[in-house]
């Protein structure tokens, strides 16, 4: 009797050093894959690294992908490209008119220059002559009669006229930019609720 007790007193204390062990293995094996998850998790936000001969070269992450500035000459294009953009800017900036238009990760721009704010006119005994500096091209003169520009967008043109010389006069024009017309008339060209209309500019990154 007393020997069949020492053994199974052995046997006891050998299942309990056996489980013991099992458990240890257990949180081994649980600490062994955090730190696996770790190590992942930190190489893959550092620069790769790659072996060349016997120096160790790093490998910079390439970057990111710019998205195109694409610029339209004529509003035909531009309205047809920029119809339901996710976002519009528009800005006057040295003299010129300028729209952006976000579509599906690409930037669309349109410009268009604004006539001089300052023209020179000459009165000759039956006609006039305009300094032709001021008026580079015909576009620009048409604005001048009618006042839109040619996206059809309207401005109001103020203009005051000085007498600078015998039959000479200067005529300066400032121009009045509303921003809820130009919201208005963005929103029902490109079909672009005006939420989503700011003044401003679209850069691309």
């Amino acid at each position: 009797m007393e020997s069949n007790s020492g053994y199974h007193e052995k046997m006891d204390a050998l299942d309990l050093v056996i489980n013991a062990l099992k458990d240890h293995e257990k949180r081994l094996d649980d600490i062994s894959h955090k730190l696996e998850r770790v190590f992942k998790e930190v190489t893959a936000r550092e620069p790769r690294r790659v072996r060349g001969g016997e120096e160790e070269k790093r490998v910079e992450a390439p970057p990111p992908k710019q998205r195109p500035l694409v610029i339209c000459k004529k509003w035909s294009e531009f309205k047809d490209r920029g119809t339901d953009a996710e976002m519009v800017a528009f800005e006057v900036e040295e003299n010129r008119f300028q729209v952006y238009a976000a579509v599906r990760g690409d930037v669309f721009q349109y410009a268009e220059e604004l006539p001089a704010t300052r023209i020179k006119v000459r009165e000759a005994q039956s006609s006039f002559s305009v300094d032709k500096a001021a008026i580079k091209n015909i576009d620009l003169f048409q604005f001048l009669i009618d006042g839109r520009l040619q996206c059809a967008l309207g401005l109001q043109v103020k203009i005051s006229r000085s007498q600078v010389a015998e039959n000479e006069y200067l005529f300066e024009l400032s121009y009045d930019l509303s921003a809820d017309e130009v919201k208005a008339f963005l929103s029902r060209e490109l079909g672009v609720s005006q939420d989503k209309i700011v003044e401003g500019r679209i850069t691309y990154s």
